[in-house]
């Protein structure tokens, strides 16, 4: 009985251990919830448009939202099939998908990461991030700096936030996907590889 008891304890110090490092972001029946570890928050988001391709080893879906504040963002969900995985850190990842001059962390805490990236114009656009896994990438798009500083405020008091105040504002429901999706970036970059522990890697 002992042992029991001390399993159960153990299995569930574990369980408190991980979920310390937890975040979320979804976007799901007209909400988009942000999570770090204890800390969340939900914006009312109107979906718009909705765009899904598949690439064979990625599956990707692009939601173009109307904030509760009237201005646009996108949200990306990117799953690889179950036999892959994504291959770069997450900061590279976003740096191809974008193809991106240069990226700026602005945050990053238990897998939520926020960034401003540099794109090849100049203009920049305030991005927030999450990976919690090999096998799954999210990221929102389209936010004001103000916008993205009251939320990073909000999960987290000690965050820095952004620094550039002229971003990118989406305006176009059409035109407002910004990532630059491809066969060349996905396979042969490669941003996905097959799963490490079935190539043997």
């Amino acid at each position: 009985m002992k042992k029991i008891i001390r399993l159960v304890l153990a299995t569930i110090a574990t369980l408190m251990i991980n979920g310390c490092g937890m975040s979320h972001l979804s976007y799901d029946n007209k909400l988009l919830t942000v999570q770090v570890e204890k800390e969340y928050l939900q914006i009312d988001g109107t979906l718009l448009n909705e765009n899904r391709n598949n690439f064979s080893s990625l599956f990707l879906s692009q939601k173009v939202l109307r904030l509760n504040e009237g201005n646009l963002a996108v949200y990306e969900d990117t799953k690889t099939d179950l036999a892959y995985e994504f291959d770069l850190p997450i900061t590279r990842s976003i740096q191809i998908i974008f193809e991106a001059k240069s990226v700026i962390m602005v945050y990053a805490k238990s897998h939520l990461y926020a960034y401003q990236l540099i794109l090849k114009d100049g203009k920049i656009l305030n991005v927030v991030a999450q990976q919690g896994d090999t096998q799954q990438l999210k990221f929102l798009y389209g936010l004001s700096t103000a916008q993205l500083n009251k939320m990073l405020k909000q999960l987290d008091t000690d965050a820095v936030g952004a620094h550039y105040k002229q971003v990118i504002r989406l305006q176009d429901e059409h035109h407002a996907i910004l990532s630059k999706w491809d066969v060349q970036k996905v396979h042969f970059v490669p941003l996905v590889v097959p799963l490490a522990r079935m190539s043997g890697r």
